[in-house]
C-alpha cells in the first residue's frame, strides 16, 4: 500500500508536503460497462479514501480507465483475481499504466502523524469526543508536536471543530481539569446525546466522560417507574435525567455550581422538571438532609408521579390517559455516588441516618464508583466500604453487595462500581454498627446452643 512522504520532525503542518504521484495499473473498458465491471471486480479495483477509481480515457471518449489496486503492479495483472483475467481475455481489454496523485486529503490522521513523528510505530490519534470537542491526553514525548497533532485531528474528523489537550489531573472537588486548545475555534459549550437525552454544558467547567456511556446505561436499567433515586454527585445529570425519563423520582445534587446550573438546564431541556429536584450542596450534607426530608414527605402521605409522556406515531386516535405512578418507598430505593476517587468515603454519612425513623423504611441500595489497584479488588473495595460504614472488616463477606468491573483508567488502576445494601445496624446507629453487629452474632450462636447440647446428651 502507498504511504505518504516522510517528514520527520515537522512541527508546523505543511499540507502540500504530503503530495505523492504514483503509477497504478488500469484497464481500458467501454464506458457503458463500467458499473458492471466495478461490481464484478470489487476485489481488484483501486480503493483510496476520497479518490475516484474510474477516470476519463483521454485517448478514447467511448472508454474509461478502471484503476486497479496497488498489489497489481504490472500490466500482466499478476496478483489479480481469476475473474479479472477471465474478463480481460474474453473482451480483449487493454491494461496500461496510469499515474495518480495522492494529496494530504487522501491520507488518514494515523498515516500523516506516523510520517511526521520521530517514533513511527504509533501515532497519538485517539481522543474522547464530547459534542464538537475532541479531548486528547497527549504523552510528554508528543507535546512539542501538539499544535500539528491538533490540526491533523481537526482536519481528519468531520464532526470535530475544536481539539483540546488535558493539562493536569482531575480536581477531586469539582471534577474538572485545565486544558489547552490545540486547534479550531475556542468553544467549550458542548451538546451531547446519551440514553435518549440531551445534555448541554461548558466542558471547561464540569466533568463529563463519554466512555462511561455503558455504565450510565447499566445502572439506569436497574431503575424502574416509581423508583426513588438519590444522586449524590450528579454532575450535569447523566444518571438523574434518563432515570427521570424512565418514570423515577430523582433528587440530584452536585457541589460544583457550574454542574448544578447545567443540570438544571438539562432537566428543562429533557422536560423532566416534575420528576427531578436539583440541589447544590456538599455530598455528606445532602445525604443526611435528603433522607430526612424524603422520609418526612412519605410519612405525611404517599407520593405519586405523573407518567412519562408517550408518543402516538400514527396520530389516528388519541392516547388513553395513564394513571399516576406510585412511589411506595419510605426512603430512597437507590443512591448513586459517582465520584470514584472518594465516593466510598462518603458511606460514613449513612451511620445512624435512620436513628429517628420509625415504621421500618426500606434499606437503600447504594451504588458507589471507586478505583482500586489491588490484586484482590473485591476484597479491597468491600473492606474499605466496611471501614467507612463502621462495619467489621472481617465480616465484609456478610454484606449484601456486588462489585462490578467498569473499565481500566490507567495501568494497574481499575474503576469498579460497588452496589451495597445499607445494613440496618449501620442505618439505625445501634450498638451493632460499632461492635460489628455482635448482638446479631450472639443471637445466632444462641440459636445453635440447644442443638449442641442435644448432641452432647445423646453421647
Amino acid at each position: 500500500m502507498f504511504k505518504p512522504p516522510v517528514h520527520r520532525g515537522m512541527k508546523e503542518l505543511d499540507r502540500a508536503a504530503f503530495s505523492l504521484t504514483v503509477p497504478v495499473v488500469a484497464i481500458r473498458v467501454p464506458t457503458k460497462t463500467v458499473g458492471q465491471i466495478k461490481a464484478e471486480l470489487a476485489n481488484d479495483v483501486f480503493k483510496v479514501n476520497k479518490m475516484r477509481n474510474v477516470v476519463n480515457d483521454e485517448s478514447n471518449n467511448d472508454h474509461k480507465l478502471v484503476l486497479l489496486k496497488p498489489e497489481i503492479n504490472d500490466t500482466s495483472l499478476n496478483g489479480g483475481s481469476a475473474e479479472l483475467h477471465g474478463l480481460m481475455k474474453e473482451n480483449g481489454w487493454q491494461a496500461l499504466t496510469h499515474n495518480v496523485t495522492l494529496n494530504y486529503e487522501h491520507w488518514s490522521a494515523d498515516e500523516i502523524l506516523k510520517a511526521v513523528l520521530p517514533d513511527s510505530s504509533e501515532a497519538p490519534t485517539s481522543y474522547e469526543q464530547i459534542g464538537h470537542i475532541a479531548h486528547m491526553n497527549l504523552r510528554d514525548q508528543y507535546l512539542e508536536y501538539k499544535t500539528l497533532i491538533g490540526q491533523v485531528i481537526l482536519d481528519k474528523s468531520p464532526t470535530v471543530t475544536m481539539v483540546v489537550n488535558k493539562l493536569d489531573t482531575i480536581d477531586n472537588t469539582f471534577r474538572n481539569f485545565k486544558m489547552e486548545v490545540l486547534a479550531g475555534k475556542e468553544d467549550f459549550v458542548a451538546q451531547v446525546r446519551e440514553n435518549d437525552c440531551v445534555f448541554k454544558f461548558d466542558y471547561s467547567k464540569v466533568y463529563w466522560n463519554s466512555r462511561l456511556h455503558s455504565e450510565h446505561e447499566r445502572l439506569i436499567k436497574k431503575f424502574g417507574p416509581g423508583s426513588s433515586i438519590c444522586d449524590v454527585m450528579a454532575g450535569v445529570g447523566p444518571f438523574a435525567v434518563p432515570a427521570a425519563k424512565r418514570g423515577c423520582l430523582v433528587w440530584a445534587n452536585d457541589l460544583n455550581p457550574a454542574s448544578y446550573a447545567a443540570m438544571q438546564e438539562n432537566i428543562a431541556l429533557n422536560k423532566v422538571q416534575d420528576r427531578v429536584q436539583a440541589f447544590n450542596m456538599d455530598g455528606r450534607d445532602f445525604i443526611r438532609q435528603a433522607f430526612v426530608d424524603f422520609y418526612a414527605k412519605t410519612k405525611a402521605g404517599p407520593l405519586t408521579l405523573a407518567p412519562p409522556p408517550r408518543t402516538n406515531a400514527s396520530r389516528s386516535k388519541p392516547l388513553a390517559p395513564q394513571p399516576p405512578i406510585p412511589v411506595p418507598s419510605r426512603s430512597f430505593d437507590h443512591v448513586v455516588m459517582n465520584l470514584p476517587a472518594i465516593a466510598i468515603e462518603f458511606l460514613d454519612a449513612f451511620r445512624g441516618l435512620f436513628a429517628g425513623f420509625d415504621g421500618k423504611p426500606n434499606m437503600p441500595l447504594i451504588h458507589a464508583h471507586c478505583f482500586t489497584k489491588s490484586d484482590e479488588p473485591e476484597k479491597d473495595i468491600l473492606q474499605r466500604a466496611c471501614r467507612a460504614l463502621a462495619y467489621p472488616e472481617d465480616n465484609y463477606k456478610d454484606l449484601e453487595a456486588d462489585v462490578f468491573y467498569v473499565r481500566r483508567v490507567a495501568p494497574n488502576k481499575d474503576m469498579y462500581c460497588l452496589s451495597v445494601r445499607l445494613p440496618e445496624c449501620v442505618a439505625y446507629g445501634t450498638v451493632e454498627a460499632e461492635t460489628g453487629c455482635k448482638r446479631k452474632q450472639q443471637e445466632e450462636e444462641q440459636d445453635k446452643e440447644p442443638e449442641s447440647k442435644a448432641v452432647k446428651t445423646a453421647d
